[in-house]
């Protein structure tokens, strides 16, 4: 599964967990701690996924979703990562969603899914 990836979340350990748990499978993965460096790095090309934490501040997975959908239209998969129950969720033009906290199965089944 040798896919680039790209995680935005402002946990850190969130970060550092998801990271590890797709590394281990085999992905390329980069990181950002918010919406304004996950612009830079998506300015890279070949990103297969990104995966988005909801409640960031400054910008909100809402609002970056928005952006790279704007910007990258739907050429790469996204999955929202959060803590927020997924019936609260404005699940329109994302393409799946990962409940915090997540076993590595979990995550992994949904980025396989999407993929």
């Amino acid at each position: 599964m040798k896919k680039k990836v790209l995680i935005i979340d402002d946990d850190k350990e969130d970060l550092g967990t998801m990271k590890s748990i797709l590394e281990k499978e085999g992905c390329e993965v980069s990181s950002a701690s918010d919406g304004a460096k996950a612009l830079e790095i998506l300015k890279e090309d070949g990103f297969s996924l990104v995966l988005i934490d909801i409640k960031m501040p400054t910008l909100s997975g809402y609002d970056l979703l928005r952006l790279l959908r704007e910007r990258l239209n739907h050429k790469v998969k996204m999955i929202y990562v959060s803590i927020v129950p997924e019936q609260e969720v404005d699940m329109d033009d994302v393409d799946g969603f990962v409940q915090k906290p997540f076993s590595p199965e979990t995550l992994l089944n949904k980025v396989k899914e999407v993929l």
